[in-house]
């Protein structure tokens, strides 16, 4: 269970006060990076964790719940949560 629980509701209620960029990074880093974090800051609707997937750095359900507030505040913005634009580009920025 992740350690609080949004409401969603209220998340689209001021999800134009976000820029979904820097959520998408966030939500990249949350889940290990990689395909698996392009594959969730990319497109947040589609998304989901493999069985065989092995440890990552935050909890399933932590990693579902930004997933889930990504794509709340895209469809809120009017984007589409199965075709976000390309995740904000941060090589070289040490986050590694």
């Amino acid at each position: 269970m992740p350690r609080f629980k949004l409401n969603q509701d209220r998340v689209r209620e001021g999800a134009a006060q976000y820029e979904v960029g820097p959520l998408q990074i966030a939500v990249y880093v949350m889940a290990g990076g990689g395909f698996l974090g392009r594959f969730a800051a990319e497109q947040p609707a589609d998304f989901y964790i493999d069985d065989r997937c092995g440890r990552l750095p935050y909890g399933r359900k932590d990693i579902a719940q930004a997933v889930e507030t990504l794509k709340t505040i895209a469809e809120a913005q009017g984007l589409d949560p199965h075709h976000l634009p390309a995740m904000p580009d941060f090589h070289g920025c040490g986050v590694f």
